[in-house]
């Protein structure tokens, strides 16, 4: 058997699957599940052992799974920058001596850093103060509020998306 026939083969035996899996882990995206499935198959394609790999399933799991935390982080990490420098927009000062443009540039990043907070509900600016702002862990979160584990989760997630996709369009 050719090595498109096999991931061809095993994409019908286990796509459906995996693709239900990763979405229990990452939700409807992003990342998209679907597409983090395929790109598992085909980093798999690619592979140059592939007639060495025992189990292929958990082989096409754990990079799916991998490459929708890589994508994560990335996307994390880019909201992190946009929420500090939010804060240091916030915490600069406005002298006497700077100039109209410099003024009218900081009043408009104010603006927009508060009119992307504002879409938050009360819950996911409290969490996102806590955790990205203090520094809070979940568990802290957790002790403080009595919101489970899972919901601090998803709210920071909802959030942080809804600044992120705030940032974008702004770009």
């Amino acid at each position: 058997m050719d090595i498109s026939s096999y991931i061809d083969q095993l994409y019908r035996e286990h796509g459906k699957e995996l693709n239900r899996l990763v979405r229990r882990i990452f939700g409807i995206g992003p990342p998209d599940p679907e597409d983090l499935v395929q790109e598992a198959f085909s980093n798999m394609l690619l592979n140059k052992n592939i007639q060495n790999i025992e189990h292929p399933k958990a082989y096409l799991v754990r990079s799916a799974i991998n490459l929708g935390r890589n994508y994560q982080s990335k996307h994390h990490s880019k909201i992190q920058d946009f929420i500090d420098d939010a804060l240091q927009c916030v915490d600069e000062s406005i002298s006497p001596e700077g100039s109209p443009e410099d003024i009218y540039s900081l009043d408009e990043r104010v603006k927009s850093v508060t009119t992307a907070i504002d879409k938050l509900t009360h819950k996911q600016k409290d969490i996102v103060v806590r955790s990205r702002i203090h520094g809070e862990t979940y568990e802290q979160i957790k002790q403080s509020t009595g919101w489970s584990l899972a919901d601090i989760s998803r709210q920071l997630k909802d959030a942080l998306r809804t600044l992120a996709s705030d940032h974008h369009h702004e770009n």
